[in-house]
């Protein structure tokens, strides 16, 4: 068929189904790649992350329970003191090994520790469930003409399969793993300042600074688009600043904040014309 001649339909509506199917081509092929590369990097990252927090919870779940080689050196301890004191003819007194208590530190760290590991093992599971979705969605979209179906029903097959998507929100899934690994990644950071702290109090405190320097850079740049629209800097905490200052906008008490700040804002612009006028006219 040439390039210029129009391709015959059997109903005339169908050119209308046609166009609709045609025109969300591009879409169709974009968002199954936006679902796959966002949970790729995540599968990627989350591997990395869990085995560098894996090596970390090795060195720090031992102190949650008594150490057998502690034990081990009291007891040695207080066999060579009761053999000395025997020699000697003095009195064996055994002391009672203080009971074990395990350090607040510790508990904090590995409990930091090991809900920041659990979080980034469910978001790789959660990131392939999304890859195995998207593969569906892909053929569920792309699905073959068959014989007894007709334009008009491939069209409302692919407007249900959007709807689906749209209405169960596939899109802010895959964003809220991302504010999932963010979050593995801020636990993970806490307890292993809590974990420095009892050890040396000068490195702790430059793990803090650099810490919190990010945590600045972090905060400006989820508050950036809030202010500036053009600001291609979004987080996970830009979305939850945008929802609470939705919620914040419906509440009766900010409406009279608004309407009281608009009423000062008309008032200040009528002193400004009156006094310019007063200047124009010499008084």
């Amino acid at each position: 068929m040439p390039a210029n001649e129009k391709p015959e339909y059997e109903n005339p509506e169908d050119f209308i189904w046609n166009t609709y199917l045609e025109a969300s081509k591009d879409e169709d092929e974009a968002r199954p790649k936006n679902w796959e590369g966002s949970t790729t990097g995540i599968l990627t990252f989350t591997g990395l992350f869990a085995a560098t927090v894996a090596a970390f919870i090795v060195e720090s779940y031992t102190q949650l329970s008594v150490d057998s080689g502690d034990q081990t050196v009291q007891l040695l301890s207080q066999l060579l003191v009761a053999t000395a004191n025997a020699s000697a003819g003095l009195p064996v007194i055994i002391a009672t090994p203080e009971p074990f208590s395990t350090p607040p530190t510790a508990i904090v760290t590995n409990a930091l520790w090991f809900s920041s590991l659990l979080i980034s093992l469910i978001c790789a599971l959660l990131s392939t469930l999304v890859q195995e979705w998207s593969r569906a969605y892909v053929q569920d979209i792309k699905r073959r003409k068959v014989l007894h179906e007709s334009l008009m029903e491939r069209t409302f097959n692919h407007i249900f399969i959007r709807m689906g998507v749209n209405h169960y929100g596939m899109d802010q899934f895959v964003s809220w793993i991302v504010a999932l690994v963010h979050l593995a990644v801020f636990l993970f950071a806490c307890g292993l300042l809590v974990f420095l702290f009892p050890i040396d109090h000068v490195v702790a405190g430059i793990a803090t600074a650099i810490l919190g320097s990010f945590v600045i850079i972090y905060c400006v740049a989820s508050l950036l688009p809030l202010l500036e629209k053009s600001c291609p800097y979004r987080t996970p905490i830009t979305y939850l600043m945008a929802f609470v200052y939705w919620s914040a906008s419906q509440t009766h008490l900010y409406r009279l904040i608004l309407r009281s700040l608009s009423k000062l804002e008309v008032r200040d612009k009528f002193r400004d014309v009156v006094a310019r006028h007063e200047i124009e006219m010499g008084y």
